[in-house]
């Protein structure tokens, strides 16, 4: 839920308690090291700021006559085969190693100039790069050239974002891009657009059903903060957020979460876990002021782990 529950390494904006909370490592846009293997000599090397020397690969500007061109216009070509059988799908995320230049051989970023993060979230990546990891295997690298509008569109899930220092690129891009590893979404909720007729209903248009009992009888105030793990998902089923990803759980201060959080957290018990259908009133509306908060009815699985 992104209002003010940050990630744990503050990227992720949801606004659960004054301090921006720490919710999700893996919801920035950055990864490990990685170094392009095909270097050109006519380019000129390249230093990042970690030191790293990088150099453009002599096919940077066009995508050569191997090349595999998509419908949507991206250009790909295999460098390593991999060894995995599995593909990643829309809500899932994925480690990867990556070099990003300009179609004149500058430098635009690496996996090591992304503030320092680890995962990459399809649904928040640039167009062209998830679009390319759908087809990739764990240990392929590849090749991409992305045209500019499947660059940089506004993406704001899970809190991704560039570099301060980085402006949004004027043109396409060449990417060196290398799939470590996936790490599979939860599974989006079968009654995500609508409650069920079981749903319990308030007054307030909250809806909510207990996906696991607990024995616990005590129930959070709204003077407590609370140690939960959550998922949550827009009506059209694409996952806005998750602690469970990272195993990262979030602490909340509940007077200071959204409407529809201070109602549903007291129904609660230590040890419960349940699905709550949050309408945008309740949630950060339909226009949110903030534009990392998601818009419209939402639907949050949320596990009480404890209370402070």
């Amino acid at each position: 839920m992104q209002t003010q529950l940050r990630s744990t390494r503050g990227k992720a904006r949801l606004a659960i308690n004054a301090r921006r909370m720490q919710c999700l490592t893996l919801f920035t846009l950055v990864f490990a090291t990685a170094i392009c293997p095909h270097q050109a000599s006519g380019q000129t090397p390249e230093v990042t700021r970690t030191g790293q020397v990088i150099t453009a690969p002599e096919d940077v500007a066009t995508p050569p006559r191997d090349a595999e061109t998509t419908p949507s216009g991206l250009a790909m070509k295999v460098l390593r085969a991999g060894t995995g059988t599995e593909h990643p799908v829309a809500n899932d995320c994925v480690t990867a190693n990556f070099v990003a230049w300009t179609t004149d051989g500058s430098l635009f970023s690496t996996s090591t100039s992304m503030d320092n993060s680890e995962l990459l979230c399809l649904n928040a990546a640039i167009i062209g790069v998830s679009e390319a990891l759908k087809e990739m295997v764990v240990g392929e690298k590849r090749r991409l050239w992305v045209p500019e509008d499947l660059t940089f569109r506004e993406h704001h899930h899970h809190g991704q974002k560039r570099p301060e220092d980085e402006v949004p690129p004027r043109g396409d891009l060449t990417f060196d891009l290398e799939l470590l590893s996936i790490i599979k979404a939860p599974p989006t909720p079968a009654d995500v657009t609508q409650p069920p007729a079981t749903a319990t209903r308030t007054s307030s248009g909250l809806a909510y059903q207990v996906v696991k009992s607990a024995t616990s009888s005590v129930h959070p105030s709204l003077k407590d903060k609370v140690t939960v793990h959550f998922s949550c998902w827009r009506a059209d089923g694409s996952l806005f957020e998750s602690t469970e990803m990272g195993n990262h759980p979030a602490l909340v201060t509940l007077a200071t979460a959204p409407v529809g959080w201070r109602e549903a957290l007291p129904l609660m018990v230590v040890g419960q876990k349940a699905r709550f259908w949050i309408p945008a009133a309740l949630a950060f509306g339909d226009k949110p002021a903030n534009r990392f908060n998601p818009a419209g009815d939402l639907v949050y699985e949320i596990e009480l782990l404890g209370i402070q």
